[in-house]
């Protein structure tokens, strides 16, 4: 957090504070924060949902200028979100408002304006829209009307109600987002296409993973395993863990008697939990490090039915060297070649299959093990993926400094066209042009 003369100031707001770096959400935002902090002064401003999150916080000190905090979640959200739902908005809005952390952006702005607002999530666009800033840019990271929508197709009434009504509100911040910023960033082109809402705004930027930190590891001796890592009370592993412990595990089992399956991850949901029942199942719950689990595993197996954006249990599992089975869900997003890289599965005879032709086939197992990890080295560095966001971030503050500046009716020199390759790459090259984007969409 370092201060540098001439440094513009950014203000990054989180749905959640994004340290630890141990779920998908917190590693990705991690990830912005740090590589934006190279190019600005970086104010963190985040909803603390857990006892720990406030002293987590603090641990962004290390990238950032200052760093706000509020508490969120518990029962007062959930009023929040009532409320938001019955005025005809989403519960997201109403949930992840805060009064206490509006206070504190609005005086951090009062004591020094700043040049960029930088929200993540779709549901910190309300804060991100109120901040005198500016340039505006939002990452949404996942389509999450999509999701909404998907969870209604998969529920009951009244579930499917509320996740229908829910599904139209998040649409409707996904709109103003774009409508509203001056670039609005996802994980991938799936992602871009589930939006809908297409033009120039709308760009895609990858996930990565830290391939210093998931590096490959012997695997210990033992009896084969299956091993899947991720959030255990987020409705897409849960419904994946226990659609394939119930539909592909006894077959596997069967067949491969001392065969394993070790679910690991942090709150599992009752339903989770009672998988532990099943033989050979283990569920773990929460662990300090999830290297070891995917250092013992023969196969990683990703069995996800609803899923959205890029999966970094995926990502890591790869950079870990290990053989990769994965749904076309879990699949979708990455580039990378089914068949070589991992095998893909989708009904539950073609995950029996599957599993078991890794589990016969040393060669094979290897030849994936070994393709997965150099597609992750060389394809998924951190740094690549970061490079055209920073630079697309720097050149809106810049272009909203010069529209500020420059005297009545000249046009300006400067507006940037940000050429990407789609999967969130360095830019190439940055050329001056006029801007592609509204006028008043910079420097408000």
């Amino acid at each position: 957090g370092a201060r540098r003369p001439g440094m513009k100031r950014l203000l990054f707001i989180a749905h959640r504070v994004p340290y630890p770096p141990d779920k998908g959400e917190r590693v990705r935002a991690l990830h912005e924060l740090r590589a934006l902090a190279e190019r600005f002064r970086v104010t963190v401003a985040a909803l603390a949902h857990a006892d720990g999150d406030a002293a987590a916080a603090r641990e962004l000190g290390r990238w950032c200028e200052k760093v706000l905090t509020a508490r969120a979640g518990g029962g007062t959200a959930l009023v929040r979100g009532a409320i938001a739902l019955a005025a005809g908005r989403s519960v997201t809005e109403g949930y992840f408002r805060s009064p206490a952390l509006e206070r504190a952006i609005a005086e951090e702005a009062r004591r020094e304006p700043f040049d960029l607002v930088f929200g993540y999530s779709s549901s910190t666009l309300p804060y991100v829209l109120t901040v005198p800033a500016k340039a505006r840019v939002m990452d949404l990271v996942d389509a999450d009307s999509a999701k909404w929508s998907a969870y209604a197709g998969a529920a009951r009434w009244p579930r499917r109600w509320l996740y229908r009504r829910e599904a139209r509100g998040v649409d409707a911040l996904e709109r103003r987002a774009v409508q509203r910023c001056d670039a609005v960033f996802v994980v991938s082109e799936a992602e871009k296409r589930a939006l809908g809402l297409p033009g120039e705004k709308v760009m895609v930027i990858g996930n990565g993973v830290d391939t210093e930190y998931f590096r490959p590891m012997d695997r210990p001796p033992g009896p084969p395993s299956l091993v899947f890592t991720g959030t255990m009370d987020y409705r897409p592993n849960v419904d994946g863990v226990c659609w394939f412990v119930r539909e592909v595990w006894p077959e596997l089992k069967r067949r491969v008697p001392d065969l394993t399956f070790t679910i690991v991850g942090r709150d599992p949901a009752a339903e989770v939990r009672r998988l532990a029942e099943v033989p050979g199942v283990a569920v773990t719950g929460t662990v300090p490090d999830v290297r070891p689990y995917l250092a013992a595993a023969t196969v990683v197996v990703v069995p996800l039915r609803i899923a959205r954006g890029i999966q970094n249990k995926v990502l890591e599992a790869m950079a870990m060297g290990r053989a990769v089975v994965a749904s076309p869900p879990a699949l979708e997003g990455l580039d990378v070649a089914a068949g070589r890289e991992v095998l893909r599965a989708d009904f539950p005879d073609e995950w029996q299959k599957c599993v078991r032709r890794i589990l016969g086939d040393a060669s094979l197992q290897k030849a994936l093990e070994a393709a997965a990890r150099t597609l992750a080295a060389f394809d998924f560095s951190w740094a690549s993926r970061m490079g055209t966001l920073t630079a697309l971030c720097a050149a809106l503050a810049e272009a909203a400094e010069e529209r500020r500046t420059e005297p009545r009716g000249k046009e300006s020199a400067d507006a940037w066209t940000i050429r990407t390759n789609g999967r969130g790459e360095p830019l190439k090259g940055m050329a001056p042009r006029a801007s592609p984007w509204p006028r008043q969409s910079l420097g408000r």
